[in-house]
């Protein structure tokens, strides 16, 4: 949780009496290994974050080698951030939205495939009907230095009321509705009644039993907005709070998380009966490794607050303002794979030494903090919110105690991986093992031999590696989005934001 709809929007831009569409989502259902269906298959739709490149590479060669006359089309980010690399495996590299998958079907099989009224098709995604997805916008109107949103810098754009109403409708019933939001409180705040005024009326209706988003934290800034949001029955929040440094933020260009202190946000929304997911991300380049184990203390030591849901490494993404800095500053290592920036593996010359850095992060993989303290903060967060919050708000907020102390239960394991063990994880760029994923299932032709090699990103000299130079423009595109200071960009921020 949350799970892609990518799959399912997809196919709901076609006319289904036209087309017949079968789905598949490897971050749901594990590694895709129906080769049938590939034979079936008339058209290969392949979609992901960064590093699911070579993943595409790699169904693109099942695909070509059990159906020769097979098309296939990749999309996302990566197609805008690698367009001339991709055109080199995929038949079409589409570097626009959602709705250009309906001019390639068009391209491939005819005109007239487009549905009448695009809407996702939850009908074909299985598993279990708690936790329904919808979004009601798309992009985001800030600029994190290391968001893939920022690297794609796209304008941030709400979807009309109705459409968020047929979504709700088309799904069911579901015990909470989420939404997918990048920044479910971005745009006129005359939207956001508007939206607020909509889920209330279909929460009277029954049409679902809760619904949660992922805000920004300027939307913690009018205390109004909440009452709102409970009001239409929300029942809290995944906001990205990242870091308790201000300076961390700074260097992050999140200047909505210096609006209002961080702690005072968490424990205002809990009070007000909502609950608060948030993740942790550690950038070693600019903080020592203890400074990001003192932050862990610290929030292990105060109950008013959650505790995280997640624990990362700042990711230098493709196209980002952070890749193109820590390329520049000569930062990134040497030899490293798209694979590596998964957020649990050091990409960057630390500030500690690197040997140290390695072993902070398979000290991630089993738990920064102590049990006992988890253990101590769950039980102290239950006796202070066990009356604001409801049953499954509170044990959504208790669960994190689980996600801290198991971290790698939540994390992206590879075949089983152990840290620490012999054939284990590394942690450390370019000396991670593959995995059973780059080796072949099929005997497949030696053309298609390249596609099970991993992706290199940076060469024997840390530079940007050959394979990725004719992308050079799109992966290093000078950043817009500046800010000189703190005060200013808070000044700035709140001209902009008022309604």
């Amino acid at each position: 949780m949350p799970q892609s709809i990518a799959p399912a929007v997809l196919a709901g831009m076609l006319d289904p009496a036209r087309i017949e569409v079968r789905l598949a989502c490897e971050f749901r259902d594990g590694p895709f290994e129906d080769l049938r269906a590939l034979q079936w298959a008339d058209l290969l739709v392949l979609t992901g974050l960064n590093p699911s490149f070579d993943r595409m590479r790699q169904v693109t060669a099942y695909a070509r080698t059990v159906h020769p006359e097979i098309v296939v089309a990749m999309g996302g980010s990566l197609a805008r951030m690698l367009p001339n690399l991709g055109r080199r495996h995929f038949d079409y590299v589409c570097g626009g939205d959602v709705e250009q998958i309906v001019s390639v079907v068009d391209d491939v099989f005819g005109p007239g495939h487009a549905a009448e009224m695009p809407i996702p098709r939850y009908d074909l995604i299985s598993g279990p009907r708690i936790i329904g997805y919808a979004e009601a916008s798309r992009n985001c109107n800030f600029r994190c230095s290391f968001c893939a949103m920022t690297a794609e810098d796209r304008k941030f754009m709400t979807y009309d009321l109705d459409y968020v109403r047929r979504q709700i409708e088309a799904m069911g019933y579901r015990q909470c509705v989420m939404f997918l939001d990048q920044n479910f409180f971005g745009g006129p705040r005359t939207h956001f009644k508007a939206r607020m005024a909509l889920l209330k009326e279909l929460f009277e209706q029954g049409k679902f039993g809760g619904w949660a988003a992922l805000v920004t934290a300027d939307f913690f800034r009018d205390a109004d907005n909440v009452v709102l949001a409970r009001e239409s029955g929300c029942i809290g929040f995944f906001s990205g709070v990242e870091s308790f440094s201000r300076a961390q933020l700074g260097a992050f260009n999140k200047k909505q998380n210096l609006i209002l202190p961080q702690e005072e946000v968490i424990q205002s929304c809990l009070e007000a009966g909502l609950v608060f997911h948030y993740g942790l991300i550690f950038d070693l380049v600019d903080r020592t490794i203890a400074e990001c184990l003192a932050e862990t203390d610290v929030i292990v030591a105060n109950p008013r607050i959650t505790l995280p849901s997640f624990l990362s490494f700042a990711i230098p993404i493709l196209g980002t303002p952070l890749f193109a800095s820590r390329l520049h500053d000569g930062l990134l290592l040497p030899n490293i794979r798209l694979r590596d920036m998964d957020g649990r593996s050091i990409v960057c010359h630390p500030l500690d030494p690197i040997g140290d850095a390695v072993a902070f992060a398979l000290r991630m993989d089993q738990g920064l903090m102590a049990k006992r303290r988890i253990v101590a903060h769950a039980w102290r967060f239950w006796r202070r919110y066990r009356a604001s919050l409801s049953g499954w708000g509170l044990l959504s907020g208790v669960g994190n105690a689980w996600a801290m102390s198991f971290p790698r239960v939540g994390s992206n394991g590879r075949d089983g991986m152990r840290p620490g063990r012999a054939g284990g994880r590394s942690c450390l760029a370019s000396s991670e093992r593959l995995g059973s994923l780059y080796r072949p299932r099929i005997n497949i032709p030696e053309r298609y031999r390249a596609h099970f090699e991993p992706l290199y990103v940076t060469g024997p000299d840390g530079e940007l590696h050959d394979d990725l130079i004719d992308d050079a423009a799109s992966l290093l595109r000078p950043a817009t989005h500046h800010v000189a200071t703190e005060a200013a960009s808070i000044a700035a921020y709140n001209a902009l934001a008022m309604p």
